[in-house]
């Protein structure tokens, strides 16, 4: 028993100086390293756009076509997926977005500080933490650059925005991975970003924090790296601090010392109940060597300590059985958790490379020109097998969505006929490349709003009119209807006029992966899962999916949702 709590004690100190150490300041070495790498993309974009011969012709020719910037600006935002894109001029001091003109900027306006600082300085782009007013004022990270014309002069600034979204999505990766808290601060200590659901974050600042406040100042005066130990409600936790100069920001990274110590008190206390049984058991044994003596007692005493020990017998098995049962499956439970998990991060991981896959194939076709035609052919398998996996990856994200969703749905209002007509706005130019004539037919009442899940639904109607599109043959017609039908129950109908599905092959029609006879009309792919996610989404919304006859051989699939009442389910 001594050896345990020495060992425990000597165990309780590793931890710490493992924490202080090693543990805290590799996760923020961590978290640095990946808020560096999301900057390098927007600094490429910007580079991109002040060397842009475009944006500099355009600027010297005197600026005269405004929707050509609003279109360039636009195509910049749209094709990198970036929050916003903008060009300050520096001859008529307008700053121009993907909207259009924002604003003159001023020097006499704190608001626009940062664009005379850019003029001024020396390197060619800095980065700047800043509201965005062409994005209702949401915090941003800029990436500000210095553009010049021909012969060197300086023009104006153009850059990109990052939002703080990504920032904050971070936050949450690394403390579900790394089990710790992490925030940041800024130089008068006031906490800026952290979780929605972080404890710290609902203090404000350094100085609010229970333990905190002696070494608050210490922890955001200097840029180098601070290492505490503090108490807050009767705990003992570290705290590691590193500035982030790009921000402006204090990275803070939090570990509660009870969470690792955890596995050590109860290793502690196993050896102590072991210890105490192995008393016990001597004990027993020193009690039955002495009752050996006692000749009346000894028969009666054999035949009670075998009913006893086959009795403890029968109640280990049981104890061991009910422990593998219930470590079985907490297993189970856990590899299904990492299997979503892993799925969710792979899919939305793979997302990034496969668009700049594509973006480049776009660039290629250009570049190539028809003059090469096998060189055109490799390029569009590229892009079509590119765009398959693009269509597998949403499938599989929202399969992990649905199957990982517990627990009661939130509902929200919802204009019905407006979830038609935004899925067929959206699938036009699909359907025009196979000349398929796509309409709606909407019933005047589907105009009212009703309560369901506007985004699972979307995603249920764009699985079914990009089915029909793909099945359909050169030149039919696909249509989407509304209703409220007499039972009080809104459906939505996909109809087309393609071969449609044997009657042998309904039953397996919603299942994951099951191959159909029926075949795309124009080579396209098929993943095997959008009828799955439709059956799957439809169920947790109360509403069902059929498939009824359609034109001549064609389908028709019908979403019936009920008019809930109830704004969970």
């Amino acid at each position: 028993m001594t050896n345990s709590i020495s060992s425990y004690y000597v165990s309780r100190d590793s931890v710490r100086e493992t924490i202080t150490e090693s543990s805290l300041p590799l996760t923020a070495d961590n978290i640095y390293s990946v808020i560096q790498r999301d900057l390098l993309r927007p600094i490429f974009i910007s580079s991109m756009m002040a060397n842009d011969a475009f944006l500099r012709d355009w600027t010297i020719n005197g600026e005269v076509d405004v929707k050509q910037m609003q279109r360039y600006l636009e195509e910049i935002r749209r094709e990198y997926g970036t929050v916003t894109s903008f060009f300050i001029s520096e001859k008529s001091r307008n700053y121009y977005y993907w909207g259009g003109v924002l604003k003159q900027v001023d020097e006499n306006e704190p608001r626009d500080v940062w664009y005379f600082r850019v003029r001024e300085m020396e390197k060619p782009f800095e980065i700047n933490v800043d509201i965005d007013m062409a994005n209702n004022d949401a915090l941003t990270v800029f990436v500000n650059y210095r553009v010049y014309d021909y012969e060197g002069n300086y023009i104006g600034a153009a850059g990109t925005g990052l939002t703080v979204n990504r920032v904050n999505a971070l936050i949450e990766e690394y403390e579900g991975r790394f089990n710790r808290e992490i925030f940041f601060v800024d130089r008068e200590g006031n906490i800026i970003l952290g979780p929605s659901k972080g404890r710290l974050t609902t203090y404000g600042n350094l100085d609010a924090v229970p333990g905190l406040k002696k070494d608050a100042q210490s922890l955001t005066s200097g840029t180098e790296e601070q290492k505490i130990r503090y108490e807050r409600d009767g705990k003992t936790y570290f705290l590691n601090s590193r500035w982030i100069p790009e921000l402006n920001w204090y990275l803070m990274v939090e570990q509660s010392e009870d969470e690792l110590l955890s596995p050590l008190r109860h290793t502690l206390l196993v050896n102590i109940l072991l210890s105490l049984a192995i008393t016990a058991i001597v004990s027993w044994m020193c009690v039955s060597i002495i009752s050996l003596y006692h000749k009346r007692l000894r028969a009666r005493n054999e035949e009670l300590s075998a009913k006893n020990a086959e009795i403890e017998k029968q109640k280990h098995e049981l104890q061991e059985a009910a422990t593998d049962l219930e470590e079985a499956n907490d297993a189970l439970s856990a590899m299904n958790r990492e299997k979503d998990e892993f799925l969710g991060i792979v899919a939305h991981d793979l997302r990034s490379p496969l668009s700049t896959i594509l973006g480049l194939c776009y660039i290629l076709e250009d570049e190539v020109g028809e003059g090469n035609s096998r060189a055109l052919e490799f390029i569009k398998d590229i892009e079509n097998s590119s765009l398959h996996m693009q269509e597998l990856i949403g499938d599989i994200l929202d399969i992990t969505s649905i199957e990982s969703f517990h627990g009661p749905v939130d509902l929200e209002p919802c204009v019905w006929n407006s979830l038609a007509t935004d899925a067929a706005e959206r699938f036009k130019s699909q359907a025009a490349t196979k000349q398929i004539n796509l309409t709606t037919n909407l019933d005047p009442a589907g105009e009212q709003e009703i309560l369901t899940r506007g985004k699972w639904l979307a995603i249920c109607l764009n699985n079914l009119v990009n089915n029909a599109i793909k099945y359909s043959p050169l030149g039919s017609r696909v249509w989407i209807e509304t209703a409220l039908c007499e039972d009080n129950v809104f459906e939505l109908r996909v109809c087309d006029e393609g071969p449609g599905i044997p009657e042998p092959e309904h039953e397996k029609l919603f299942q994951k992966f099951s191959p159909l006879s029926s075949q795309p009309t124009g080579g396209e792919s098929s993943s095997g899962l959008g009828l799955y996610i439709v059956r799957k989404m439809c169920q947790r919304l109360g509403a069902n999916i059929e498939l009824r006859p359609g034109s001549g051989n064609g389908c028709c699939f019908v979403i019936r949702h009920p008019r809930h009442t109830d704004k969970r389910i």
